[in-house]
């Protein structure tokens, strides 16, 4: 009589131990990803961005006259400030700076030839990760490099650009912060 208790405890914890343990629901999913609204009409936000050409005149100050005045000319010639933005964000995006002509990219880093206003030709290409879009943008030596960081409340984003070239020891970058038009 004894054994019968004894075998009834071993055998009562095996239907609980058959089961497969319940996963969450939440465990399960993987985590999405928030999706970044790029589409929209920005303005600059003057208060919180670069003076263009107070950073240029404190990028070249160390150099001798004449690389002076030739670098100045050179990043006043491929930098430029716009108070307008428009993005149309999709398969591909179009991104429109101030009165440029657009820059059409897909999103997935395939080059694309564009023209700008002047009629120089440059190479341009655009990545996109979660809440960070990046142009790059090559053309007549140099590259110009479009970091686009869309701030959490989604109303305005910041804009560092940077310029390189080959002859220049160091990159020139300046930031614009733009708000989104309601």
């Amino acid at each position: 009589m004894r054994v019968l208790p004894i075998l009834m405890l071993c055998l009562l914890p095996l239907p609980a131990l058959a089961q497969k343990p319940k996963v969450s629901a939440r465990v399960a999913e993987p985590a999405r990803e928030a999706k970044v609204d790029w589409d929209g009409e920005w303005t600059l936000a003057v208060s919180q961005s670069d003076k263009l050409d107070e950073r240029i005149d404190e990028h070249v100050k160390d150099l001798n006259f004449a690389l002076r005045l030739f670098w100045k000319k050179k990043l006043q010639g491929a930098c430029r400030t716009f108070n307008k933005l428009d993005i149309l964000a999709g398969d591909s995006f179009s991104v429109t700076m101030g009165k440029e002509r657009p820059i059409d990219t897909p999103a997935d880093g395939t080059e694309n030839d564009w023209k700008r206003s002047d009629d120089t030709v440059f190479k341009a290409t655009l990545t996109k990760d979660g809440p960070t879009m990046i142009q790059t943008v090559t053309g007549d030596g140099y590259v110009l490099k479009y970091v686009y960081s869309m701030r959490k409340d989604g109303n305005s984003l910041a804009l560092q650009v940077t310029y390189t070239h080959p002859k220049l020891d160091n990159p020139f970058s300046y930031k614009l912060v733009f708000k989104r038009n309601d």
